[in-house]
């Protein structure tokens, strides 16, 4: 059965219509786990998950929204959710973008612990692209566009021949980085060092592995459908619920306020505002662990 989210008046946050449809997807109302099947992965960068959640949002969402893959492997973000009108005369005319035009949503798979909490709960990779307020994503004209990005966090519980998301967080970038010139940084171009090795055939490729927070490794987020957004107006054009405030210091001594929702199911209370609730890990040094010791033992 094919149920559409919202009209187009109410579906006006992209990112909000999303949560719900994915939410409505892999949830029952009583907010547990609605059971559903993948198919086996073809090689180890094929990503079944990912175009699962493309063919959800394709399939919940009014007709004026569209969603893009980035039809490659190891392109970040995963897809883009966007008003293709709007967004080409927002393109047009220079100025910025909201989540109501447009969006993009990386997906990122948190693997279970033996007891099925969240595994690297205080610090999950990000590959070679660091998580960012907004992202940089290529218009068909050529043209590079900066646009809002959200994370999509989940935690799937294999179950015999199917799967059951015990966890789902949709988190706005915001709420991981705000260093947007971190992000350029890293995803422009960097320089390889080149002719290494006694025959000079050898390069480096400098590829960075970026860690950063993981929310699910927040105890609160595990066992419900979560949507950490900027806005603090949502609940009055989705069926959700504002259940939490999130704050959220800085480096420099600022305080960042987030907003927690989660579906109108009758079942959310609103909880006292959360204070840096997402784990770090205990020990950072500047040092990197030497690599591949062997070890004999005789």
């Amino acid at each position: 059965m094919t149920i559409t989210v919202g009209t187009e008046q109410e579906a006006r946050d992209l990112v909000a219509a999303s949560f719900v449809a994915l939410a409505e997807e892999f949830f029952q109302p009583d907010g547990q786990p609605r059971p559903f099947h993948l198919r086996d992965k073809k090689n180890t960068q094929d990503d079944p998950f990912d175009e699962l959640v493309i063919e959800v949002l394709n399939r919940r969402l009014p007709a004026d929204i569209r969603v893009i893959s980035s039809g490659k492997k190891l392109v970040s973000p995963d897809l883009v959710v966007a008003r293709p009108e709007e967004s080409r005369l927002l393109e047009a005319g220079g100025r910025d973008f909201d989540t109501t035009k447009i969006a993009a949503i990386e997906v990122k798979k948190v693997n279970p612990t033996q007891d099925g909490e969240a595994a690297r709960g205080k610090g999950i990779d990000y590959n070679s692209t660091p998580p960012c307020a907004t992202v940089r994503i290529e218009a068909a004209n050529g043209n590079s566009l900066r646009v809002p990005a959200f994370y999509l966090f989940v935690l799937l519980i294999p179950q015999e021949n199917e799967q059951n998301m015990k966890s789902m967080a949709l988190v706005a970038g915001a709420a991981i980085n705000q260093d947007t010139d971190l992000y350029d940084s890293i995803t422009g171009i960097r320089q390889k060092k080149i002719g290494l090795g006694t025959f000079g055939d050898g390069f480096d490729r400098q590829r960075p592995m970026l860690v950063f927070a993981n929310p699910l490794g927040w105890s609160w987020t595990m066992g419900e459908a979560t949507l950490i957004h900027t806005r603090d107006d949502l609940a009055q054009e989705q069926a959700i619920v504002r259940v939490r405030e999130v704050r959220l210091s800085a480096t420099d001594g600022s305080m960042h306020v987030f907003w927690c929702y989660r579906r109108d199911d009758g079942r959310q209370s609103v909880e006292p505002t959360a204070i840096n609730p997402f784990p770090t890990p205990d020990r950072r040094t500047a040092e990197t662990n030497p690599r591949g010791k062997f070890k004999v033992r005789w």
